[in-house]
């Protein structure tokens, strides 16, 4: 059971995963995340389960995590503007990436668009879904699944997932990683916030494919021309540029990367 009292001793940030919500078992914490309602300002807020019974990921695909095992929550943020959210999730996972290079030792790089890979294989998987009322942004929910302790995956997952205790042979502090992620994420919230610059090269560095020429699929046909993975630009969409040295700019619902 994730212990909650060890989570919040852990946590040192200023306002992410202050407003918390924790759950023995939840069919979705971004469904829930989102019907959060209420006078109260959600900005921060964390919804966190050890069973999470209904999980999906990008395509409505399902995310499947042994309970009790793994990390699979979710955040509430409330931006100004209703822009740039393909950014804010790899800011995102860049953020779980850092923690996870960290303390498992161990390297991993982010798949276009919101899947952190290690060993060629899915460590860690990121939705995010937006909330409006009218034409005004309410919040934006990014939820993530990330694989710590569970070490055996069914099916055909056995070959395409891996977990934190996989990679590294040992179990981890699943409250101490949580903390230590809503930490990382907190400092980059504020520079994607603040439109830093400097935050748009070091997701472009952590890109696998980054400066490589590959192939791409928009809408699911595969184009014939080779581009070069010129990474995102600071709206978050995918760049590249094909052999004619035409750039072409790409939204993250169009287009997938192959490398």
């Amino acid at each position: 059971m994730f212990d909650t009292e060890l989570f919040e001793k852990h946590l040192a940030t200023s306002w992410l995963g202050r407003s918390f919500y924790f759950f023995e078992e939840l069919p979705s914490t971004n469904s829930y995340a989102k019907q959060l309602n209420g006078e109260s300002v959600y900005h921060g807020a964390l919804v966190l389960t050890d069973h999470q019974t209904g999980g999906r990921g990008q395509y409505d695909r399902k995310w499947k995590a042994e309970p009790g095992k793994n990390l699979t929550f979710s955040l509430v943020f409330e931006p100004q503007k209703a822009e740039r959210f393909t950014l804010l999730t790899l800011a995102c996972a860049l953020a779980v990436s850092e923690i996870v290079n960290s303390c498992a030792e161990v390297e991993t790089k982010l798949k276009w668009p919101n899947d952190i890979l290690c060993d060629n294989k899915k460590l860690c998987g990121i939705l995010t879904e937006t909330q409006f009322y009218g034409n005004r942004l309410d919040r934006v929910v990014v939820g993530i699944g990330l694989n710590v302790n569970q070490t055996k995956f069914d099916g055909e997952l056995s070959a395409k997932a891996t977990s934190l205790c996989n990679e590294c042979g040992e179990a981890f502090s699943r409250e101490k990683v949580m903390a230590d992620i809503l930490q990382k994420i907190e400092y980059r919230y504020r520079l994607w916030n603040q439109f830093n610059t400097d935050l748009v090269k070091q997701i472009n560095r952590a890109l696998i494919g980054f400066g490589q020429w590959t192939h791409l699929e928009v809408n699911n046909e595969k184009l014939e021309e080779e581009y070069k993975f010129l990474g995102v630009n600071e709206a978050g969409s995918l760049i590249a540029l094909n052999k004619d040295f035409d750039i072409r700019t790409f939204s993250h619902e169009q287009v997938r990367v192959n490398i």
